[in-house]
């Protein structure tokens, strides 16, 4: 049951509204001032501990953006 609410979860997560829909992490990043390697060390010290999944949706929670955003900045860190 608890695997069945977790994923159900991650559906209904993409439907909330979100204030940075249209834009990237970095743009984000770079309007609060934050560091963006800093957060690239941080997102893949997330990935070798605990995965792809947790550090996307840390980020999307992170940065009030889509899953697809956070995902998208995962993939640039494998390339």
């Amino acid at each position: 049951m608890q695997v069945f609410k977790s994923i159900l979860g991650l559906f209904t997560l993409e439907k909330t509204a979100y204030s940075h829909r249209n834009r990237s992490i970095e743009t984000i990043a770079l309007e609060k001032g934050i560091d963006i390697d800093a957060i690239r060390r941080d997102t893949r010290a997330i990935l070798e501990k605990d995965g792809r999944v947790v550090a996307i949706r840390q980020l999307s929670k992170r940065f009030h953006v889509p899953l697809s955003t956070a995902w998208g900045f995962v993939d640039k860190l494998d390339y």
